[in-house]
């Protein structure tokens, strides 16, 4: 059979449609695999990035206040800039509602809202094989100055709710686009009548619009594809009961956004 040279005449718009059909095929590909999170976390007395004890979750450098990826071991100090993209809810599947029940996945919140509540809870959902959902609200991020972090999230639980229903709400009062706003993050203190311990806070920053409209443009396309996704519930795909038997546990990712963390579960 004769070798033939592959043309070298590729014209700029052929090549446009090619990537634009692969584009497509591959966003159908991963329906239902759901977003791999690049969980942004804040080191406290308990985390075990700390602890020399843990050798594989230990970060050599990483000190109380700063944040960090835990898979990575990368850390990010105690103060970054973000830019947040999207504000959704979202519900781990745990065994019961104890703090270190065990996780079996994350549910997509038009799939978690067809079951019924937890008996004496306003916000836990029941699922038929006794396990229960759990919601936790994450701030999807574009971590300014680390375009490597492909998806970045910061993950609230419990009380920290509170911070995000803030943050949620002063974006909204800032601009018809939070993807356009930039922020600073740090720890903060927060408490309650009985207890006090420490989230990630936040503090406006400035405008894309007024200082680097390039990474605006960025950060509203990815804020738009992943909105949409998730009012079509593709960004975590649907899940089904037996996959979350305890023999799939080995087959979904750890829930790395579990830190120290408050159970004021009064809070949702």
């Amino acid at each position: 059979m004769e070798n033939k040279e592959v043309s070298t005449q590729v014209s700029d718009e052929e090549l446009a449609l090619l990537i634009e059909e692969n584009k497509k095929r591959q966003e159908k590909e991963n329906e239902g695999d759901g977003v791999r999170a690049d969980y942004i976390l804040l080191a406290k007395s308990g985390t075990k990035a700390l602890k020399k004890s843990v050798p594989d979750l230990y970060i050599p450098d990483l000190k109380i206040g700063d944040f960090f990826l835990q898979k990575e071991k990368k850390v990010l100090g105690d103060e970054i800039k973000v830019v947040p993209l999207a504000f959704i809810t979202l519900y781990n599947e745990r065994e019961n509602d104890t703090k270190d029940a065990k996780f079996f996945g994350v549910w997509n919140k038009t799939q978690a809202d067809t079951f019924p509540l937890v008996a004496d809870s306003y916000f836990n959902k029941q699922l038929p094989n006794g396990h229960i959902l759990v919601p936790v609200n994450w701030v999807m991020i574009e971590v300014v100055g680390h375009p490597e972090i492909e998806n970045a999230v910061i993950a609230y639980k419990a009380t920290g709710s509170r911070i995000w229903r803030k943050w949620k709400e002063d974006a909204k009062n800032r601009s018809s686009s939070s993807a356009t706003l930039v922020y600073t993050i740090k720890e903060m203190e927060v408490s309650n009548q009985d207890n006090s311990w420490t989230d990630i806070g936040f503090t406006y920053t400035e405008s894309l619009l007024e200082t680097d409209k390039a990474l605006a443009v960025k950060c509203l396309k990815k804020s738009n594809a992943l909105r949409k996704s998730y009012e079509e519930a593709t960004l975590i795909g649907n899940r089904t009961i037996e996959a979350s038997a305890p023999k799939a546990i080995a087959n979904n990712r750890e829930d790395l956004s579990d830190t120290e963390d408050s159970f004021d579960d009064t809070d949702f």
